[in-house]
């Protein structure tokens, strides 16, 4: 195969005599150079506008009366929280439903459960007490209105009260 024969691509050249790399290299150089040029020259730092120092003492003066006597429309409502009987009656429901898996635990394996989350239970503010082993109280206050679930006292339909009306039964 002969020189003219090889294969390259269409943009090569012919080989030259190393004055093309040799410039671009200079030019590289140059280049680096004068951004080193650049860098070391500080530009000054831009001057704040004149409306800022009058709109900011303003602002401050505005934030600094409505913290101190806020108006009407600053102060935001609470949410009030909802009537001691509805507490009473969605605990009354949660109690119930979940005494329901106490039982449940019992059935499946013949002793009361150690700890409400033994039985899958998950109540908040509501003491667990077993007595022996099928009796067990769940017990819990409303404002000053204590609320006690007896396992063999307490009548099933009374704690279930208005439940399946109120999931839709």
């Amino acid at each position: 195969m002969s020189e003219k024969d090889k294969v390259r691509p269409f943009h090569a050249k012919e080989t030259g005599s190393g004055q093309e790399a040799a410039e671009a290299v200079a030019a590289v150089l140059k280049h680096a150079a004068e951004r080193d040029e650049a860098a070391k020259l500080k530009m000054e730092p831009k001057k704040q506008p004149k409306w800022m120092l009058p709109l900011g003492l303003n602002l401050g003066v505005l934030a600094v009366y409505l913290l101190i006597a806020p108006p009407a429309w600053v102060v935001v409502n609470p949410i009030a929280p909802p009537p001691d009987e509805q507490v009473v009656q969605n605990l009354r429901a949660a109690m119930y439903m979940n005494a329901a898996k106490i039982e449940s635990f019992r059935r499946a394996n013949g002793r009361l459960p150690a700890t409400l989350a033994e039985a899958g239970v998950s109540l908040e503010n509501v003491d667990y007490a077993p007595q022996g082993d099928s009796v067990f109280l769940l017990v819990s206050t409303v404002g000053d209105e204590p609320l006690v679930y007896n396992s063999v006292a307490s009548d099933p339909m009374e704690w279930a009260g208005d439940l399946s009306r109120r999931i839709g039964g």
